[in-house]
């Protein structure tokens, strides 16, 4: 058994270090990862002692004191002015180097590029401690000196975030009464990578004298950045103007443990906990003067005894000391009652950072720029739907491209079904959904996208496009924007033959960067109808694996399934359609489970008679239904594609009406073509006749093409962007002129 801390969850390490420290053979590097995080690696020189999980507070959690007293506190306006908030650090050290002890501290390194903990033994050595640095702090190795002087019996204070005074603490392994352990109030460990990316744009590469988060010559008690440079010129930024606070303060670039910190409460692990009592003057007006109060709670007995001493020792320095309540004073102070929540965004900041740097990858960090805006029909009562754009996004996601969905408005203005909010409601779960537009103001969101990507499903349609206009044809995006057709169908496989929508839908298309269709009949299409070269790829709802469907599956709330049972999803449902599912159940002795069109099912629910009907199923319970099946009987395509995605067996209906070559493409590149039976030619009897689908030589080709699919739409990606084409020109104009008349007869 392995006794180390490899177990531990990267999600739940703080980075403290402690187990490093605690390596009696060096086995442990402290590395940082590629989005600047520091980690524990366990090399090879490990003898599986399991020290360095005796020292870990993620195995080991650190007890927490009862809830404290609370207390408002000022020290002359002189120490005040060098110190983040009321200056009571620079009292605890000042005492504590009194008594001949050592102070511990974070202090700046490396040209302001990294900070870390030192030790201090004089008053000066105290002075670069001070202030917020609101960067990671590495404790390097101040465990292991902190334990040498307690040994010795020196009197040691250490401060630090509370993760790191807990670390120390399961390091330590016992209590010291010659130890002072004092933390604040922290918000989160954030990235140096960010950090230093930040300080790059910020000082514009001019070289450091000082950099201040708490500086108060210029804003008094705030949160600013200052900057002193060499040259003797100052930049300044007030807190509402400096970009680094929204990605710390709005949880992008903090470690991944802040968001579920166990200290991000009242009860506390160190002694003393020092903090800014912000609104402290709604308590009492007197109790802030601008200069800065500092929040104190007295967490432990032998914290109370220091806190009193130096009220005594120190009065001299101690212009205010009072107590207030915790209650009221905690409103004002996020991180005493919860964690700094992490951006749902946060992964779209790094996967910028390197090729924008850190304010342009703040955009897409905090879910107020995307790389692609989707567009189809993500929101469309269809199980398929959902999921085919899911997986997209999925996707894409993995790519580290930031999406958002786009929805689409109807041309005369009226809403869509209502069973469409369920689909964007779980379509919400997992992305972010742009805000509702008309077709007036579809153009609103080239302000947020870099790019718009049409996903796949029947889009391409004559009905369709005089439902929503050229909205499928990304008519609305504007010049310079890339524009990717990400496997849409033309349906049928034809197209209209009116002749304005075909011009007009050819110019649009042949200002596309990059098209592909899923169908072998749209290849054709594009090319003798449209003039375009298109390639086929496989329906993206192939593209993730079946364990992200898993999750989805988890969520699912019909917990009363059989342990077999055939699963029948019917989007047309017709006499012959239950002779069949009657038969396949008979045959393999299986219970029947359907789940109807999502749309459909009011008009047909009463069309079919076989099995139990799961109704109002989510997308998580359609999801779960084809995962535990043991046999799948469909009549539509994206339920042929989950069957063969969990490698089950089915037989598929050919829906000629919807459009047959959906399934004859995906037949035709897997080798599983015979798996679909055309009524009336066929019936029971072909379908019984069916032997047990040997999926090793269909995930060999369904890879390839998966394959194939992603790396389409890589390339298309990294293309350049098509510069406009004459036509194009003209049509916009010619649109822009429609628009003008129309608004002169209104008048």
């Amino acid at each position: 058994m392995d006794k180390s801390i490899i177990n531990v969850k990267r999600i739940d390490c703080t980075g403290c270090g402690a187990c490093k420290v605690a390596c009696p053979v060096d086995a442990i590097k402290l590395e940082y990862d590629n989005d600047g995080f520091l980690y524990p690696v366990v090399t090879d020189a490990c003898i599986n002692c399991g020290k360095c999980a005796k020292a870990c507070q993620v195995i080991h959690p650190v007890e927490k004191y009862p809830t404290p007293k609370a207390y408002a506190f000022m020290a002359t306006q002189q120490i005040r002015e060098v110190s983040s908030s009321g200056g009571l650090f620079s009292l605890l050290a000042t005492y504590v180097i009194g008594q001949g002890g050592a102070v511990f501290g974070a202090v700046y390194g490396d040209g302001f590029k990294s900070v870390y903990m030192t030790k201090a033994e004089t008053i000066d050595e105290i002075a670069p401690m001070r202030g917020s640095k609101y960067v990671f702090c590495e404790t390097r190795d101040t465990y292991k000196e902190a334990k040498e002087l307690l040994e010795a019996g020196r009197q040691v204070l250490y401060t630090g975030t509370p993760c790191e005074i807990a670390g120390l603490r399961t390091y330590l392994g016992k209590e010291y009464d010659n130890l002072l352990l004092v933390d604040f109030v922290c918000h989160a460990a954030n990235s140096v990578k960010a950090y230093k990316a930040w300080l790059k744009e910020f000082t514009e590469g001019k070289e450091l004298k000082k950099l201040d988060f708490r500086d108060k010559n210029f804003y008094k008690w705030s949160t600013p950045a200052v900057a002193y440079f060499k040259d003797g010129t100052v930049k300044k930024q007030p807190y509402n103007e400096c970009f680094w606070y929204n990605g710390f303060l709005e949880g992008v670039i903090n470690r991944d443990n802040c968001a579920h910190c166990e200290y991000a409460c009242a009860e506390r692990v160190s002694d003393i906990t020092m903090g800014d009592a912000w609104q402290v003057s709604r308590i009492n007006k007197d109790y802030s003067d601008g200069i800065g109060t500092s929040l104190v709670l007295v967490n432990s007995e032998k914290g109370e005894e220091i806190f009193n001493k130096i009220q005594t020792e120190l009065k001299n320095i101690i212009t205010l000391c009072e107590e207030i309540p915790l209650e009221e004073i905690r409103k004002y102070n996020g991180n005493i009652n919860f964690p700094q929540k992490q951006s749902p965004a946060r992964k779209f900041f790094f996967s910028h950072l390197d090729s924008m740097g850190y304010h342009n990858a703040l955009w897409y960090g905090r879910g107020r720029r995307w790389d692609f805006g989707l567009v189809g029909w993500w929101f469309a009562s269809n199980y398929g739907s959902a999921l085919t754009y899911f997986a997209l996004a999925k996707v894409l996601e993995k790519m580290g491209k930031a999406s958002i969905f786009i929805p689409i408005p109807k041309l005369d203005g009226t809403p869509w079904d209502d069973d469409t909010k369920n689909v964007e409601a779980f379509i919400g779960k997992h992305f972010r959904i742009a805000k509702k537009r008309d077709k007036e103001h579809m153009h609103e969101m080239n302000h947020f996208c870099d790019a718009f990507m049409l996903g796949s499903d029947q889009m391409w349609r004559e009905s369709t496009t005089k439902l929503v206009g050229h909205t499928f044809f990304l008519d609305f995006v504007a010049q310079g924007k890339k524009k990717i057709a990400c496997a849409p169908s033309f349906g049928a496989g034809k197209y209209s033959k009116d002749a304005n929508l075909r011009m007009e839908a050819s110019v649009l298309l042949d200002s596309f960067d990059a098209v592909s269709v899923r169908e072998t009949s749209g290849v054709d299409i594009c090319k003798e109808v449209f003039g375009v070269e298109a390639q086929q790829i496989i329906d993206p709802i192939f593209w993730v694996d079946t364990d992200v469907y898993d999750e989805i599956a988890e969520q699912s709330t019909v917990n009363d399934l059989p342990e077999k049972y055939l699963f029948c999803y019917v989007l047309d449902p017709t006499d012959e359609k239950i002779k069949i599912a009657e038969r396949i159940a008979a045959e393999r002795n299986l219970e029947v489970i359907t789940i109807l069109g999502m749309r459909e099912a009011k008009y047909t629910r009463d069309k079919w008679t076989v099995g139990r009907i799961i109704d109002n199923a989510s997308v998580e319970d359609f999801v779960n239904a084809i995962r535990k099946c043991e046999y799948m009987f469909t009549d539509s395509h994206h339920g042929v594609c989950l069957a063969i995605k969990y490698n089950k067996n089915y037989v598929a209906i050919g829906n000629v009406a919807r459009g047959l070559d959906r399934f004859t493409t995906v037949g035709g590149l897997l080798g599983l073509n015979e798996r679909i039976i055309s009524l009336p030619n066929q019936g029971e009897d072909d379908v019984v006749a069916l032997a047990d689908i040997d999926y090793a030589p269909v995930n060999e080709k369904l890879s390839y093409e998966i394959n194939r699919g992603i790396t389409w739409m890589d390339e298309a990606i990294k293309r350049p962007v098509k510069p406009e084409t004459p036509m194009y020109s003209m049509l916009r104009r010619i649109v822009s002129l429609e628009k003008e008349v129309a608004a002169l007869k209104n008048r």
